[in-house]
């Protein structure tokens, strides 16, 4: 696949495979390293902060993870999301069960999606950018919810929220305010721009 060249190398701090197929199908070359943090500990260290603090706090420390296994000149792409809605913050559901509990709580209500984006040069922060699209479930079935939750079972407790927007969580929801991207992970025209200014992408 040709790809749009980049001045210096991109890591993508993440095994989401969604992020790298955003990357990819934009023609961007990057490298995906998982980060792994302690996101628990994180979370509970940053409680007295706002959810957008929060938010990007877990995508710095997976940035700083992997800056110290990487040159000087490697570009470090690193994203968190947070899920709030009514006050309550969503982490992954540790469960089926969980996961039920999640979207039980979820159903027919609307939610904020917080997705952080942030870029690393040179060991340190050189960008940030935050998306807050706003998604409202539809009054789905118990019935549904059932189906739902064995048709993806091995996926959605790996998820914010117990949802894929990319496979079939899309049939939970009746409307969705804001970018698709920030709702999948990686807003891409924000990180695009930033990439031209910070990575040599080309102009």
């Amino acid at each position: 696949m040709n790809y749009f060249p980049t001045r210096f190398p991109l890591i993508l701090a993440s095994s989401s495979t969604i992020r790298q197929r955003l990357l990819t199908e934009a023609g961007v070359k990057a490298i995906a390293i998982p980060a792994h943090i302690d996101e628990d500990a994180l979370r509970n260290n940053a409680q007295n902060n706002s959810i957008a603090e929060m938010t990007y706090a877990l995508a710095n420390a997976k940035a700083d993870a992997i800056s110290k296994q990487s040159s000087e000149n490697d570009i470090i792409i690193a994203a968190d999301q947070i899920l709030e809605c009514n006050g309550t913050i969503f982490a992954k559901p540790s469960s089926i069960e969980d996961a039920r509990r999640h979207l039980q709580y979820l159903r027919g209500r609307t939610h904020t999606l917080y997705t952080a984006l942030v870029l690393w040069k040179n060991k340190k922060c050189v960008w940030q950018h935050l998306s807050t699209p706003q998604l409202t479930m539809r009054n789905f079935s118990d019935a549904f919810l059932e189906q739902y939750l064995r048709y993806d079972s091995h996926e959605i407790i790996h998820c914010v929220g117990a949802y894929r927007m990319e496979g079939p969580g899309i049939h939970l929801f009746k409307h969705i305010e804001g970018e698709m991207d920030a709702v999948l992970g990686l807003p891409r025209l924000p990180l695009l721009e930033a990439l031209r200014c910070h990575a040599g992408l080309m102009t």
